[in-house]
């Protein structure tokens, strides 16, 4: 562009049609075979870089130069690497056909990309752009075409193809179409060039004109059909396999084959009959139906193995059956085996003449033979061959006819370890192999009664085990609930006779539950019943403590009336915790520590009124004792329990009380011994 100007509203007018005037006849051009620069240069009379308002400056407050591109299409990036892309304006009503791109003073390469039309990569503009300098560059494509359509006018095209796989083309470029073969396109106005194809179709091509600006306007293609259908089939069900130009297209029957239209060659094969070939015309949306005809091409034979109803009879490669087989061979050079893993394959070639009928007896396969020695140490051992039950024989073994292949072997000798292993027994090649036997113990250990045992720290199960190692010391550990563990380190070997380790009972156990009633000898003379238990030794326990006897008799008088003569009877309990430390398998020492309570049953000798002080009078201490327990059988036991209450806290009455009666004041405080019969579980 030369210098900057401006159009008049009745000139704005005037190039709008004649740009829609020159869009309805243009010209589509393309000849290159991918995208490419067709042209590049400075334009030295252009000013459009320079003057006026198409001035643009780079951020070093610099002219830019500008790059006119000379294309129709849109969607391009550009870059010129660390300088950057200043602006870009797309094609519009002052530059339709040109896309201008500013770019900063010094950029002498360029990347141009386009997601339908490829990459330009890296392309050197043969110079160092200018500030405020206009170049030129034209692409061209076999996709772009240099349209001049009037932009400032847009429509909606629908288009609606069949079939739906079928390639849609608009000005030589591919359009993406909906899984229904449906597009909406945004075109400006102008006049295009389309395209619709698919494989199996004519195409069609033709010329649309976007220029209603009131309605969609709308494109409906259907494309006609360049195929038939071949269907093939015969009166057996096994038919064949069909060929259509020495391509495979199915098998017999074959149904709807979409077929091109034209002359083709159909072949199809069918298992000892001769090939049936027919040409065929296809016509577009016809059907051909062909019914081969075949002519049989093939003789009946009977083969069988003599003797050995094991052997696999194969034909040609492929195994058909097992001793005896018959059938039809087609016409022709056949080779039959007999074959038998680790034997001699016998072979036989036949010469199949149609409709001449044989019956063919093969040898059986003879075995293949090798020899297997073996010694040991010390010797005299069994040896067991492919897990007989029978012995083969014993060390040193030798056997010069066993078939190749691969055998199991088994040595066996009492007090020793059976070693078993394969071997491969080659013709030719005599197998030698020594063992030295490992010693072994092979006795059981029992137990009384029945508990786990572990063996060298691992778990083994439960007893009675059977051992089955190597000779040598091992530590054996046996445990059962409610008895001593067994652990001692022990000589195992092949002279090792059957062992039975009897526990000892253990009659103190970690966990515990026992019930216990008693007598209180010392203090207050009293029995008690009581529950208890032991949770990993730690000692939980409660007594309900029921008094023997009265205390002494008290009178009361409020100073006015006769005394009243009273006497008082205990009702008490404690609570305690402590910790059991093991003496032996039968005695236990617990230490404890608890809190008992005591209440006071005041009696009246004869009726009369009281105060009621001391009635229901109470008393809490602190209980320090040590229970010592002892075992006697394996439910039953006896404890003695001597303790030491020191009180806590009192009730009016109770003090009042423990002034005037020493023996009231110790069923609170002081010294007392129980002795329990327990029993525990």
């Amino acid at each position: 562009m030369g210098k900057s100007y401006r159009l008049t509203a009745c000139k704005r007018i005037v190039a709008r049609l004649l740009a829609f005037v020159i869009a309805s006849f243009a010209v589509m051009t393309s000849n290159a075979q991918k995208m490419s620069v067709a042209s590049f240069g400075p334009d030295v009379s252009d000013q459009t870089a320079m003057l006026g308002p198409t001035i643009k400056l780079d951020p070093n407050g610099e002219k830019c130069a500008l790059i006119k591109i000379v294309t129709t299409e849109r969607g391009f990036q550009f870059d010129t690497g660390m300088l950057g892309v200043v602006e870009t304006e797309e094609q519009n009503e002052a530059h339709p056909g040109e896309i201008w791109l500013y770019v900063p003073n010094g950029v002498k390469r360029i990347n141009i990309q386009h997601s339908q039309f490829g990459v330009i990569k890296d392309y050197d503009l043969g110079q160092r752009l200018k500030q405020g300098r206009t170049y030129v560059m034209e692409l061209t494509s076999d996709m772009v075409y240099n349209l001049v359509v009037n932009y400032d006018n847009e429509k909606s095209l629908d288009v609606d193809v069949y079939p739906a796989n079928a390639k849609f083309r608009l000005n030589g470029v591919e359009k993406e179409l909906d899984d229904n073969g449906k597009a909406s396109l945004q075109l400006a106005f102008g006049k295009y060039r389309y395209r619709v194809e698919a494989d199996y179709y004519h195409p069609e091509e033709s010329d649309l004109t976007i220029d209603d600006k009131e309605n969609r306007q709308r494109l409906s293609v259907r494309l006609k059909p360049a195929f038939g259908y071949l269907n093939v089939q015969t009166p057996e069900s096994d038919g064949g396999e069909v060929y259509v130009d020495e391509k495979r297209a199915g098998s017999i029957p074959l149904s709807e084959y979409p077929l091109k239209s034209g002359e083709h060659k159909i072949t199809v094969y069918k298992k000892l009959y001769k090939p049936y070939t027919t040409n065929i015309v296809m016509k577009d949306s016809a059907a051909v139906d062909l019914t081969p005809d075949f002519e049989p091409n093939y003789a009946d034979y009977d083969i069988q193995v003599s003797g050995d109803s094991d052997a696999q009879i194969f034909i040609d490669g492929e195994c058909a059956g097992a001793g005896k087989w018959n059938g039809r061979l087609e016409t022709g050079h056949h080779i039959v085996e007999a074959k038998k893993k680790n034997h001699r394959t016998v072979r036989e070639e036949l010469d199949v003449e149609r409709y001449v009928s044989r019956r063919v007896s093969l040898s059986r396969p003879m075995p293949i033979y090798g020899t297997l020695e073996i010694t040991t140490s010390p010797g005299g051992a069994e040896v067991y061959i492919d897990g007989s039950s029978r012995a083969a024989g014993v060390t040193a073994y030798s056997d010069s006819h066993l078939i190749i292949g691969q055998h199991r072997v088994k040595i066996v000798l009492p007090g020793h370890k059976t070693e078993e292993f394969d071997v491969e027994i080659k013709e030719g090649e005599p197998q030698r192999i020594h063992r030295d036997l490992t010693d072994m113990c092979n006795a059981v250990i029992y137990s009384k009664p029945v508990a786990d045992i572990w063996l060298d720290g691992e778990a083994m199960g439960r007893t009675p085990l059977s051992l089955n190692q190597e000779a040598g010391e091992s530590r054996v550990v046996i445990k059962a609930r409610g008895y001593t563990t067994y652990d001692k380190r022990v000589k195992l070997d092949g002279n090792t006779k059957d062992m039975t380790i009897k526990l000892r009972r253990n009659y103190t156990q970690p966990d515990e539950f026992y019930i216990q009633g008693g007598y209180n000898f010392s203090g207050m003379k009293s029995v008690n019943v009581g529950l208890g238990f032991y949770g990993r030794n730690v000692n939980f326990e409660g007594n309900y403590i029921i008094s023997l006897e009265n205390s002494e008799e008290i009178y009361w008088s409020n100073g006015t009336d006769i005394p009243l003569k009273a006497s008082y009877k205990p009702a008490s309990g404690n609570v305690k915790m402590g910790y059991g430390i093991r003496l032996n398998r039968r005695m236990r020492l617990t230490p404890q520590a608890g809190v008992a309570f005591l209440t006071l049953k005041e009696t009246f000798e004869d009726d009369g009124v009281s105060d009621g002080i001391a009635n229901k009078a109470k008393a809490v201490s602190l209980d320090l004792g040590l229970r010592l327990s002892v075992a006697v059988a394996s439910c039953v036991g006896i404890s003695v329990t001597p303790e030491y209450l020191v009180g806590a806290g009192k009730s009016d009455g109770f003090k009042a009380l423990s002034e005037i009666s020493p023996k009231i004041k110790g069923y609170a405080e002081g010294f007392r011994c129980n002795v329990s019969l327990n029993l525990f579980f």
